[in-house]
């Protein structure tokens, strides 16, 4: 539900105002839609709002459906399918509900403290629990199902120029970024979240790198890369990705017998033809969220 990073941030500072909010998801499609089930709008109270959903006209519609919302503090349910049947876009299904201040956000702020769970409302009535098994977002018997996943993270071994649009884009993605290296140059990375700067390369092996989604070693530097391999194959992260020449990434492959290690992906990218350091930092996130959502 919050995998994004820029949802919390949103929510964070409504908070911090004092002002209501209206979460209007999806749940349920037929055919091809825009928008899937667990994606949403988040709506405050002084008319801001991230997200998007589909059409200009759908769009409208949810941000008045908010305002009504607001005012009587009820929940609304609606169908959306397009006007013009022949353009082939399908149907979705819309839960609208609010949460306010003076409520402390009921269920909206009990899910920052419930990561990992599944919370599942009611359509009906707005009622709400939590369970340990996680679901896909889905819509059964008048209930709304939605695991909450903390926002994707993503680790970055380097701090040199090319790693400026890298952070960038996964920003744009909501990804949270955590810059590592033994001597940060902050100019490039100050739009990271997190800095990590070794005292020395020894380190990184007392740091616990499990909470991570997926790691990137850029740093350009053959005496500290194998150290960070080493020590990212005895994590649980889900993406390894280096980079380097083909020749030295096969003698690496070889030494640490990662030829069947799925998580690893050297050189690092889908090959997308480009070769500015924008088109290989998007062909890294391109990697990194095929990967996320299994399709490599």
């Amino acid at each position: 539900m919050f995998l994004n990073k820029e949802f919390l941030a949103f929510f964070e500072k409504s908070k911090e105002q004092k002002l209501d909010i209206v979460v209007a998801s999806v749940t349920q499609t037929l055919g091809s839609t825009y928008a899937k089930a667990g994606n949403m709008i988040v709506v405050n109270s002084n008319e801001k709002f991230i997200g998007v959903l589909g059409s200009p006209y759908l769009h409208k519609k949810i941000l008045d459906e908010s305002k009504g919302i607001f005012k009587n503090r009820d929940i609304r349910v609606f169908d959306f399918i397009p006007k013009d049947e022949s353009s082939g876009h399908g149907s979705s299904k819309f839960f609208l509900q609010g949460f306010f201040y003076d409520d402390n956000y009921g269920a909206l702020e009990e899910s920052l403290e419930n990561y990992g769970k599944t919370l599942i409302r009611s359509t009906i009535d707005g009622s709400f629990s939590f369970c340990d098994k996680k679901f896909r977002a889905i819509l059964k018997d008048e209930n709304f199902y939605q695991t909450i996943e903390k926002p994707f993270s993503l680790l970055i071994f380097g701090s040199g120029a090319h790693v400026k649009p890298l952070i960038s884009i996964a920003n744009l993605l909501g990804w949270k970024t955590t810059i590592i290296d033994l001597s940060i140059k902050k100019g490039y990375v100050d739009e990271a979240d997190e800095l990590i700067e070794l005292e020395s390369l020894e380190n990184i092996l007392s740091i616990d790198l499990n909470s991570y989604n997926a790691s990137v070693i850029l740093s350009h530097s053959p005496k500290t890369d194998d150290t960070y391999l080493r020590t990212l194959i005895n994590s649980n992260i889900n993406y390894i990705g280096m980079m380097g020449n083909k020749k030295n990434m096969k003698r690496l492959t070889e030494f640490f017998s990662l030829q069947n290690d799925d998580r690893f992906y050297a050189p690092i990218g889908l090959d997308i033809g480009g070769n500015t350091h924008q088109s290989i930092a998007l062909s890294i996130c391109a990697q990194i969220e095929a990967k996320k959502n299994g399709k490599i």
